[in-house]
């Protein structure tokens, strides 16, 4: 937050900051009910959401799982990480009766917890309230919107920086020797990291396919899942599975 500050003061400074409509419009901004109009099922739109949602399942797995270990939360993941998803859902629900997309759980509170050290629920739960109440103070809101992409991407850095430190630390339980674990990181990463390395690399392709493949976290969990998934129908059955 200090460094979010110092570097809108700076850009201030230096002249690149532009406030112009900051403090025009409503001081108030209240969402309103459906403001697209009420929701309409079609299957063939929803399809793209249901792959994302399920991405983004996985996604909260691994957070899940993470923030547990940085606050020592013991019990069973299984029973911890469907709760976490049932939230995501509801949230998600209602949040898109006031037109907003889907909710996940944010990779970015994973490195902020492990940075500061600061793991009480109620410091989470007030900043939702304090969140809520910015969201309201439209001034304020619009003066989020016009902070400069560089500053926040600067602040952003150290924290995205700490989420792959946790994820070099989770992989560092899994024994890479074996090819099937290996086969799924590399099969993943090289998807995963494709359309961010070679930009336009699926322009060609359907644009089905593109709002799949184009997105790194999409593609490359769902070839982790595949591989992996493959290596375990392939892999020969010890005899506890044959008993069982």
């Amino acid at each position: 937050m200090l460094g979010l500050i110092a570097g809108t003061l700076l850009a201030a400074a230096l002249g690149r900051l532009d406030l112009t409509g900051v403090m025009s419009g409503p001081v108030v901004a209240v969402p309103h009910l459906f403001p697209f109009g009420m929701p309409k099922f079609d299957v063939i739109a929803a399809l793209p959401l249901i792959i994302f949602s399920i991405i983004s399942m996985a996604e909260a797995t691994g957070q899940t799982i993470a923030t547990a270990e940085i606050v020592d939360r013991k019990g069973d993941a299984h029973a911890i990480v469907p709760r976490t998803i049932r939230g995501d859902a509801a949230m998600s629900i209602l949040g898109g009766m006031f037109g907003t997309s889907l909710i996940i759980t944010s990779g970015e509170n994973v490195g902020i917890v492990r940075a500061t050290g600061v793991r009480s629920r109620y410091v989470t739960a007030m900043a939702g309230v304090i969140l809520v109440v910015i969201a309201l103070i439209a001034p304020v809101s619009r003066l989020a919107s016009v902070l400069p992409g560089p500053v926040v991407g600067g602040t952003a850095v150290i924290v995205f920086s700490i989420i792959g430190v946790i994820g070099i630390h989770v992989l560092s339980r899994v024994d890479l020797r074996g090819h099937g674990a290996m086969f799924t990181l590399a099969a993943g990463l090289a998807m995963g990291l494709m359309p961010i390395l070679v930009p336009g690399v699926y322009s060609q392709f359907p644009q089905w396919t593109q709002m799949v493949l184009g997105n790194g976290l999409a593609a490359g969990t769902i070839t982790a899942a595949v591989v992996n998934a493959l290596f375990q129908i392939s892999a020969p059955a010890t005899p506890e599975k044959e008993h069982d």
